[in-house]
C-alpha cells in the first residue's frame, strides 16, 4: 500500500513509519527542510520537503496514495498561541482537504486524549462519546479539539476517516518533552516532590500505539475512533512504580498545586535574570488540575488489542532511559 505520513520525524511518526517499512508499504513521509530526514530516508522512505500549509509539497507527495496519516503536530507550549492554532488546526484542515481533492480512501487523523481537556472530577473514567470539558487548560488542548472538528468536517464530504486519541505515550527510544523526561527525571532522583500526586493519568507504550494504528487501517470501520490509553495510575502510583524498579525513592512531599504555580513563577523569574529559560510551562501545571483517565475499552474488544501493563513497559523504558547521558 502507498501511504502518505506527516510528521514522520516526531516520536509517534517515526516508530510508525519504521513499522510500515518493514511491512513493505510504499511510504512517502511530509518533512520539514530543517528535519533530520536520514534515518527514514535509509529505511526507503520517500521524501518530500514542505510543511502542512505548502501544498505542492502536499500534492506531490500525496498523489497516487491510497492511505494518509497525519500524526504532525506543534507540541511545544513554549510556542505562541497563534502559531499552535496555525499548525495543529489550519495545517490538519488543509491535509485533510488535499486528501479529498485526491481522492485518497483513508484518513487516520493522530489526535490526543488532550482532544477531551481532561476527564470527569470524580476520576471515573471518560470514553470515546464523552463531551469534551470546557474551558481547556492549555492552548495544546484547544488547537487539538478544533483540529480534529477540522477534519471531520471533511468526512461529511465522503473522506474515510479514522482517529486515535493516545493518552501518555512513553517508550524508547524517548523525546524531549512529554512522558519520558518525567519517567527519566523520577529514576534519578531529580525530583524533590510530586505535584498532583492525586491525579489519575494513563500511560500506553509506544510500541503498543503503533500495533493499534496498524489494526485500524486493517480492519476499522471508517468513522471509527479510538482512545489508546493503556494502565491507569495516578502520579503517585507511577512513582512509586519507578522507585520499585530502581531501587531510587520515589518523592515523599506532594505539592499543593498553588505553591507549585507560584515556585514555578519565582523560578522562571530568576531564570530571566540570566537569560535563560525553565524547560517546565506553566500550562503543564494547569493540566493536572483535572484528571486524564480514558477507558480504551473499544479498541480492546474492536481491534483484539492489548497494551502492555506499566510493569511489562516501565522496565525497559527505564533502562534504556537511565543508559543515557
Amino acid at each position: 500500500m502507498r501511504i502518505y505520513l506527516t510528521g514522520g520525524t516526531g516520536y509517534i511518526g517515526t516508530a510508525v513509519a519504521l513499522r510500515l517499512l518493514a511491512e513493505g508499504h510504499d511510504l512517502h513521509c511530509l518533512v520539514r527542510a530543517t528535519s533530520d530526514r536520514e534515518k527514514l530516508e535509509q529505511a526507503g522512505a520517500s521524501c518530500f520537503v514542505g510543511d502542512l500549509e505548502d501544498r505542492d509539497s502536499l500534492v506531490a507527495g500525496m498523489k497516487g496514495c491510497e492511505t494518509v496519516i497525519h500524526a504532525a503536530a506543534e507540541l511545544d507550549l513554549r510556542v505562541p498561541g497563534a502559531e499552535m492554532e496555525k499548525v495543529n488546526v489550519g495545517g490538519s484542515d488543509h491535509v485533510a482537504g488535499v486528501a479529498f481533492e485526491l481522492g485518497v480512501r483513508r484518513f487516520l487523523s493522530v489526535s490526543s486524549m488532550a482532544f477531551f481537556g481532561g476527564s470527569a472530577d470524580d476520576g471515573t473514567p471518560g470514553t470515546e462519546e464523552s463531551s469534551p470539558r470546557h474551558p481547556f487548560l492549555t492552548a495544546y488542548s484547544t488547537t487539538k479539539n478544533a483540529a480534529q472538528r477540522s477534519i471531520e468536517t471533511w468526512a461529511d464530504r465522503g473522506l474515510e476517516i479514522n482517529t486515535v486519541y493516545p493518552s501518555l505515550v512513553y517508550g524508547p527510544p524517548g523525546k524531549k518533552g512529554g512522558a519520558n523526561p518525567l519517567l527519566r527525571a523520577l529514576g534519578r532522583g531529580r525530583l524533590s516532590f510530586l505535584i498532583g500526586a492525586d491525579r489519575i493519568t494513563r500511560w500506553v507504550f509506544i510500541d503498543d500505539v503503533i500495533e493499534a494504528m496498524t489494526r485500524i487501517l486493517q480492519r476499522a470501520p471508517a468513522g471509527r475512533g479510538y482512545l489508546l490509553t493503556g494502565e491507569a495510575a495516578s502520579v503517585r502510583q507511577v512513582a512509586e512504580k519507578v522507585a520499585e524498579h530502581t531501587g531510587v525513592p520515589a518523592p515523599k512531599i506532594n505539592l499543593p498545586l498553588p505553591a507549585a504555580r507560584w515556585l514555578l513563577r519565582s523560578w522562571n523569574l530568576l531564570l530571566h535574570t540570566v537569560g535563560r529559560h525553565s524547560r517546565v510551562h506553566m500550562a503543564q501545571l494547569e493540566n493536572l488540575r483535572r484528571h486524564w483517565n480514558f477507558d480504551d475499552r473499544r479498541a480492546r474488544e474492536e481491534l483484539d488489542w492489548h497494551p502492555r501493563s506499566l510493569a511489562e513497559g516501565l522496565p525497559p523504558t527505564l533502562d534504556f532511559l537511565l543508559r543515557r547521558a
